[in-house]
């Protein structure tokens, strides 16, 4: 390649460098402890107008649960798929959420249900490490996307449908008398102290 051909090269994979993408996503990204991504997948809840899509290992955060509950009420279909710890979690918003009628199921499938997500409106996805929880909004490090994308909100419904097509009623079984849903068949289960419960 002669000079005067780099140099055009480069030129033009500068300017292509600086333009933005014609179909980038819209992205927000929030960092815990303190960094507003409770109140930020609240709002996004509050926006909803047809269809939340949840899956949590651990659901307690004040904010969140209130507006899944509110959303319900005015008619949005929130449906939630639980790891089974939150049958006997103190914690959990579960039984709550069921309470107030939203459709609650739990996900025994997998050694655990570790799924952060939320699916709103087939438009906009919520992910991250963050657990819906104070102690994942207020004390840990974590983190939250927030996605506003149709492909990528189509990926996660999918993968929502797949975990929601084996999982089980939610019960809640709180107290001296719990035991354990039976284990499926050649399922490795974590230690039993593998993540902690978070209020």
């Amino acid at each position: 390649m002669n000079l005067r051909a780099t140099i055009f090269f480069l030129v033009a994979l500068h300017v292509a460098a600086a333009l933005p993408p014609t179909n980038a996503a819209d992205v927000e990204l929030y960092f815990s402890p303190n960094g507003g991504a409770a109140l930020a997948i609240a709002r996004e809840i509050t926006a909803a107008k047809k269809t939340i899509r949840v899956q949590a290992y651990s659901i307690s955060e004040a904010s969140i649960t209130a507006a899944l509950i509110a959303a319900h009420t005015r008619g949005v279909a929130v449906s939630l798929i639980v790891d089974p710890h939150q049958q006997n979690d103190l914690y959990s918003s579960a039984p709550k959420m069921k309470k107030a009628g939203i459709p609650t199921l739990c996900d025994r499938a997998h050694a655990l249900q570790h799924n952060k997500t939320m699916v709103i409106d087939d438009a906009t996805v919520i992910t991250g490490s963050m657990n819906f929880t104070r102690s994942g909004d207020k004390n840990n490090a974590e983190n939250t996307l927030i996605i506003r994308d149709a492909a990528t909100a189509a990926r996660y419904a999918a993968d929502w449908t797949l975990h929601h097509d084996h999982s089980t009623t939610y019960t809640v079984t709180h107290g001296k008398d719990y035991r354990p849903p039976p284990t499926p068949p050649n399922l490795v289960l974590p230690p039993k102290n593998a993540h902690a419960q978070e209020p």
